[in-house]
This record gives C-alpha cells, sequence and structure tokens, in this order.
C-alpha cells in the first residue's frame, strides 16, 4: 500500500507541475511585442484628411459635438397660452465626422460616428442632401432599428448647424433640435488656408 500511495504523490505531484509549467509558457506566448509603429486614431486620420487640400473641401465637412433638445408644446384646456416643457436635453452627446460622400450618389454628404460603442466600427448614421441653395439641407438620421427621421437643417458658414422635426401626438407638438457645433476645422481656420 505504501509503495502505491508514493506513486500517486509523484504522479499528481508531475500533473501538477506539468500543467503550472504550460499555463505559464501559454502566459508569456499571449503577450505581444511592443510595436514602435506610430498610431492614429479615426479622429487623428480625419483631421489629416481635412488638413491636406482646403480648396477640395466642402464648408459642412468637419468634426462635430452634437447636442439635442426634445420639447412638448401643448396648450392646456381653457387657456390661451401654449405651454413648451423641455422632455430631454443631451449636450455633446455625440462626435461626428460629415464627409462628402461618392460622386454621383444619391446623398451629398455622410455622418459617420465616431463614438460608437463598439471598438473600430464607425457606422454611417445620418445623410445629408442639398436643397435648391448651398445653406439648406435635409437630413436623415439612421436608427438602429433602421427607421428614418427626417430633419430640415441650415447652415450659414459659421461653425454652427442647427436643424428641426416636429410632429403631432395627439393633442401635443414634440420637436427635436439638434445642434451641430464644429469642432474641426473652425470657420476662421478655413478662411485662412484659403
Amino acid at each position: 500500500m505504501r509503495v502505491r500511495g508514493v506513486w500517486i504523490k509523484y504522479l499528481l505531484t508531475g500533473i501538477l507541475l506539468f500543467s503550472i509549467g504550460s499555463a505559464y509558457g501559454q502566459l508569456k506566448k499571449g503577450r505581444s511585442k511592443k510595436v514602435n509603429y506610430e498610431e492614429v486614431d479615426l479622429e487623428e486620420m480625419i483631421k489629416r484628411y481635412f488638413g491636406k487640400s482646403p480648396s477640395a473641401i466642402n464648408s459642412l465637412e468637419g468634426i462635430y459635438s452634437v447636442s439635442a433638445v426634445i420639447t412638448k408644446t401643448s396648450r392646456p384646456f381653457l387657456s390661451g397660452h401654449d405651454r413648451t416643457k423641455v422632455i430631454d436635453r443631451k449636450d455633446n452627446y455625440a462626435r461626428v465626422a460629415i464627409l462628402k460622400d461618392w460622386p454621383g450618389s444619391k446623398r451629398d454628404f455622410i455622418e459617420v460616428s465616431m463614438s460608437y460603442h463598439v471598438a473600430n466600427k464607425y457606422p454611417i448614421v445620418g445623410e445629408f442632401s442639398y436643397l435648391t441653395d448651398d445653406r439648406g439641407f435635409t437630413y436623415r438620421h439612421l436608427e438602429p432599428d433602421g427607421a428614418k427621421i427626417t430633419f430640415t437643417m441650415l447652415h450659414n458658414q459659421s461653425d454652427l448647424m442647427e436643424g428641426r422635426y416636429t410632429f403631432m401626438e395627439k393633442r401635443k407638438t414634440i420637436s427635436y433640435k439638434l445642434s451641430y457645433l464644429k469642432i474641426y476645422p473652425k470657420a476662421h481656420e478655413e478662411s485662412v488656408r484659403n
């Protein structure tokens, strides 16, 4: 019996040492080598794109911070005044890049989310199309579930662009107001480069 117990101890010790050794080898193997490449993120790539050819860049193209305000307007019973209530306000909730789309496309510009929750994924979350003049746009916002909301946008060559979407729900008017503040390139930077 003693001989059998000694062999079991040796066998268990050997298995334990083997598993520790293989785990250590996997740990060393899993470590990555240090890379000496210069790295850039999406925002830096877009800034480099805008910095290359100022004559080819449209004044709408750039990196924007997006804010939204949702209001509800109703007229209480037997009252002559409308009452407006802010339902939700989100300041700087998204960072997007607006880029010119391919020539011949049905849309003039695309809106790419830079603050998407999945790493290395940059979905197109909106599309812009010119109205008759170069200052007005229709903006179609694309929801994750496939729904599309169309806003009317005004762009007056400054760093701020605003749009509104309004609809009726029973006897209340619901309004979504989007504000796009241009972060890069600023309007005064564009005039200096041109």
